[in-house]
């Protein structure tokens, strides 16, 4: 896979959405992308506060009537119109004449208000739990979807693939039987030898000497090996072309014949290096009567 698909895999990593085989390979991954760990701890740290938001416990707040009560003593004992506090605090009231005067001066209070505490209704609550709850819901939404879109880009290649095979065969039929309708095309046919005498191949060309081989039944060539043509004329070897074979040892190739090889000429094909010789070195798997 590449960077970005790992980088794709993170926020379900974080969410613990990953099968165990993907888990394995982005942990080899994160192994040495320093860039994919940084961002999976983001994706780990939203996914913990998405979850500490959603369990986040209603604040308390002081009694209403305790606090009327202790804001009115303050008030009463700052304007000195009566020994609230005092009392509340076990100390004595006693005072001067001019504390009396002073008592009946307007005051101007210094006792700041105190702002309300922000609390939390149970429909804010259950409403926070919800938005938590409906984030996570997305993140899995984008996560299935990642996952679809990757399996849907796996079939487009496969079956591009498969496209282009289909087309290639069907180009190959086509030149085939272009070859073997014109006027004038000889046709051989390759027997195996005692290597493979199931083996068989047909051969086809045509007066300006486009030759097509489909040959059946060879085993698959070894490493660094292929089958290679050759054209036989007069018992002097010309080299072809070279080919393989798919799993079922079906093959095709695509050749010239030469001019002097057109006419009474025996067609083989041997086991050679898998970009051709001058001169046949391997063993012969095919070869046309004389």
């Amino acid at each position: 896979m590449s960077h970005e698909d790992y980088k794709e895999m993170l926020a379900a990593q974080a969410l613990n959405a990953l099968e165990a085989a993907e888990t394995r390979d982005l942990e080899a991954h994160l192994q040495s992308c320093a860039e994919c760990r940084s961002q999976l701890s983001e994706w780990e740290g939203t996914a913990a506060g998405l979850a500490f938001a959603s369990l986040e416990a209603r604040p308390l707040e002081p009694s209403r009537q305790l606090r009327g009560r202790i804001l009115e003593a303050v008030r009463a004992d700052m304007t000195g119109r009566g020994p609230q506090v005092g009392s509340l605090l076990g100390v004595g009231t006693r005072g001067t004449t001019k504390d009396a005067e002073n008592a009946q001066r307007p005051q101007r209070s210094n006792v700041v208000p105190l702002k309300q505490p922000r609390t939390w209704s149970s429909a804010q609550t259950w409403g926070a739990i919800a938005a938590g709850l409906v984030l996570v819901g997305l993140v899995a939404s984008l996560f299935v979807l990642w996952r679809q879109n990757r399996e849907a880009r796996q079939e487009l290649a496969r079956l591009s693939v498969l496209a282009s095979d289909a087309q290639q065969q069907l180009g190959q039929q086509r030149e085939a039987i272009e070859i073997v309708s014109a006027p004038g095309t000889r046709m051989m046919e390759l027997a195996g030898t005692k290597l493979m005498p199931e083996a068989h191949a047909m051969l086809a060309y045509d007066k300006s000497g486009r030759a097509i081989l489909m040959a059946k039944g060879l085993p698959p060539a070894p490493a660094g090996k292929a089958y290679q043509l050759w054209f036989i004329a007069g018992g002097k070897p010309m080299p072809g072309k070279v080919f393989t074979t798919d799993a079922s040892g079906s093959g095709a190739l695509k050749d010239q014949v030469p001019p002097e090889a057109r006419n009474a000429v025996v067609f083989a094909v041997t086991l050679e290096p898998k970009n051709g010789v001058q001169t046949p070195t391997g063993e012969m798997y095919l070869i046309s009567a004389s």
